[in-house]
């Protein structure tokens, strides 16, 4: 494959995906969808759609081919270890309390549910989604515990974790309930009647597009000069530090193929568009939050467009 061909596969994933974010900061330019639509579309995504995209996913999948177990350790101690490491970092720096936890959040929690999903499915199709879609069931939950602890001890040191809640959020998230569903049936290599999963595949199909949309009407530039240092900081960590370990410890584990590829795409996303709301709702520097998420967003387009074209000269993927 030479180099033209090599760009063009690689503009092949990041365009489609991007070109639809765009399209969202577009309509929110020119004032054809507001906060209200954005918020609105976004529950019907998460939902409703992504977890019907999610169901369907796994049970036309055999689940002995995607769930193994090295893939899912691997995953889930990649991404404490992250938080971790980020959290001992920027307590030694003294960050500020109410930028502590938004930092350390900001640096290690990827847009899994919309982006790194979106990455995984234009990239290797029904095996990319079936193993992002265990990636996310796994990390996930991690990433919000990690995320809530992160947040509130940066406030307070006799902050405590409210687990009887965490454990119902994570419970009764749709997302965990669709991909518990799922799972069982996979196993058994059972689908639902070609009439039902005719109606879900309609209701999956539209979950990515509106979502990425949402994502480019969700974006705020209005806070793009606080803070910058300590922002650029949280994006080089999250897009370039982050991404490079979790793919050289990924490799050197032995993962080749579509599970380094999942691996490094889901790593290599964006900030979450959530962290926003967990940090405005526990009382952190919001507008550092919108910044970062808006950074990361727009420059993951080269960031993961150079993670590909690499993966791809070196026959990785």
């Amino acid at each position: 494959m030479n180099y033209w061909q090599q760009l063009i596969f690689v503009g092949s994933i990041t365009l489609p995906v991007f070109s639809l974010v765009f399209i969202g900061i577009w309509l929110k330019w020119r004032k054809k969808i507001d906060d209200a639509f954005t918020a609105k579309a976004s529950y019907i995504v998460f939902n409703l759609a992504l977890p019907v995209l999610m169901f369907a996913a796994i049970v036309r999948t055999d689940i002995s081919h995607i769930a193994r177990f090295e893939l899912v350790f691997f995953a889930m101690i990649a991404a404490f270890l992250s938080f971790l490491i980020l959290w001992l970092g920027a307590r030694y720096f003294s960050l500020r309390a109410d930028e502590l936890g938004v930092f350390v959040q900001a640096g290690f929690r990827s847009n899994l549910g919309i982006l790194g999903l979106a990455f995984c499915v234009t990239a290797f199709g029904e095996p990319g989604l079936a193993v992002g879609a265990v990636l996310l069931a796994v990390v996930t939950p991690l990433y919000n515990i990690l995320s809530i602890y992160a947040l509130t001890h940066a406030v307070s040191e006799r902050a405590e974790l409210n687990w009887p809640y965490l454990l119902k959020d994570i419970l009764s998230n749709p997302l965990i309930v669709a991909i518990l569903c799922a799972l069982p049936l996979a196993y058994w290599q059972w689908q639902p009647p070609v009439i039902v999963m005719r109606g879900i595949d309609y209701l999956a199909a539209m979950t990515l597009p509106l979502a990425l949309i949402c994502i480019g009407g969700s974006l705020s530039f209005s806070a793009l000069k606080a803070r910058q240092a300590l922002s650029w900081m949280a994006v080089l960590i999250k897009l370039v530090v982050l991404p490079v370990a979790v793919g050289g410890s990924a490799y050197a584990f032995g993962f080749r193929g579509v599970e380094l590829g999942c691996l490094i795409l889901m790593f290599a996303s964006p900030t979450a568009a959530a962290s926003f709301v967990m940090v405005r709702s526990i009382g952190g520097n919001h507008q550092m939050a919108a910044n970062i998420i808006a950074l990361t967003t727009l420059i993951s387009l080269f960031t993961l467009s150079i993670a590909i074209y690499l993966l791809k000269v070196f026959a990785l993927i």
